[in-house]
């Protein structure tokens, strides 16, 4: 009598941490300690459980005596990882056709390139390909940054270059930021505080036009035990999308499930809108490149007020052996209406 209270004491205790993994926002616990990190990586939870499933089984199939309790486990297991794939695939595994460019679109490239571990040549190539009107480059220094802008302009496209850098141009503590000439004139918006790890840059044009105010964002990482920076840098994040026209891009080392709560849905921040959410590619993972996509945690992201339509957004995984431990990811948008 005793044996079969534990072990369904026990049984009940899995099924709530399985719960509290798979969807953290019932209880308000996703940008929690621990919680926050259990949830980043739902693609190798699922595969994970999956794997220590069969495994209970066939333990379950040699020990007869402890079948029952393996087996109960192992179809726990199983419907954890049945709950996370469909999580994914309701969030999107890829759609990732990005339509050709047309006369008023804006297109976003963001890449945190490590540290300027990916060359000047490759950050261009992959704007020029893409006709990108905006580069959001974290962990970016600003020679690095100005180096892309000239071979982009070499080939004929003129970019205006921001950047920000912490503590002495470390350029892991670097954001920088590329805007076409297309877009009009900008100028760097300060007075808005900051992220606090690590720098993020805002700009919005010249009075009188049209353009949207652009911010390129790298939060801190959620590792501390109580990661209050990580709360704050999204608690920022979140106060730009306040405004009418906003695009935001960049590192935001949260996935969607982070930003619930933070604004009116799963994937938004106030009035902004997640372009992976919005066309099916919500679940392909950015990081780390030495994970498969669908096993990573998509963590990068383009934002936008409803004044846009997303009408693509791609997770480049072709650029893995680039030098960064992040995939970059575009996104193609219309203006609504």
């Amino acid at each position: 009598m005793l044996r079969r209270l534990v072990a369904t004491l026990a049984a009940l205790v899995l099924v709530a941490a399985l719960v509290l993994v798979a969807w953290p926002e019932a209880l308000g616990l996703q940008r929690a300690p621990v919680a926050a990190l259990a949830v980043s990586f739902r693609g190798a939870a699922a595969v994970a459980a999956a794997g220590i499933a069969v495994v209970l089984t066939a333990f379950g199939l040699v020990l007869h005596r402890r079948r029952r309790g393996l087996g109960v486990i192992a179809l726990l297991l199983l419907a954890f990882a049945v709950a996370e794939g469909g999580i994914m695939l309701s969030r999107g595994i890829g759609a990732p056709d990005v339509p050709v460019a047309q006369r008023n679109d804006v297109t976003v490239l963001s890449w945190n390139t490590l540290g300027d571990s990916v060359p000047a040549q490759v950050i261009a190539q992959a704007a020029a390909q893409n006709r990108a009107t905006v580069v959001t480059l974290p962990e970016t220094t600003a020679d690095r940054a100005r180096q892309v802008a000239q071979l982009l302009a070499a080939d004929g496209s003129r970019y205006a270059v921001f950047s920000v850098s912490q503590q002495g141009g470390i350029p892991a503590r670097s954001t920088s930021l590329l805007v076409s000439a297309s877009l009009g004139t900008y100028r760097q918006v300060t007075g808005l505080g900051d992220t606090l790890g690590v720098p993020s840059v805002v700009v919005e044009p010249a009075a009188g036009q049209t353009a949207p105010r652009i911010v390129a964002v790298h939060t801190t990482a959620p590792y501390a035990l109580d990661p209050v920076d990580w709360r704050h840098d999204l608690a920022w994040v979140a106060a730009r999308c306040s405004e009418r026209n906003v695009l935001i891009a960049g590192d935001f080392n949260a996935t969607i499930d982070h930003l619930a709560g933070l604004g009116t849905g799963s994937g938004q921040l106030r009035s902004c809108r997640d372009a992976a959410l919005a066309t099916g590619n919500a679940a392909v993972g950015t990081w780390p490149t030495s994970m498969p996509a669908l096993i990573g945690t998509p963590i990068d992201h383009v934002l936008a007020t409803p004044n846009w339509r997303f009408s693509g957004f791609r997770v480049l995984s072709d650029e893995d052996s680039a030098g960064s431990d992040h995939r970059p990811i575009l996104a193609r948008l219309q203006p609504a209406g």
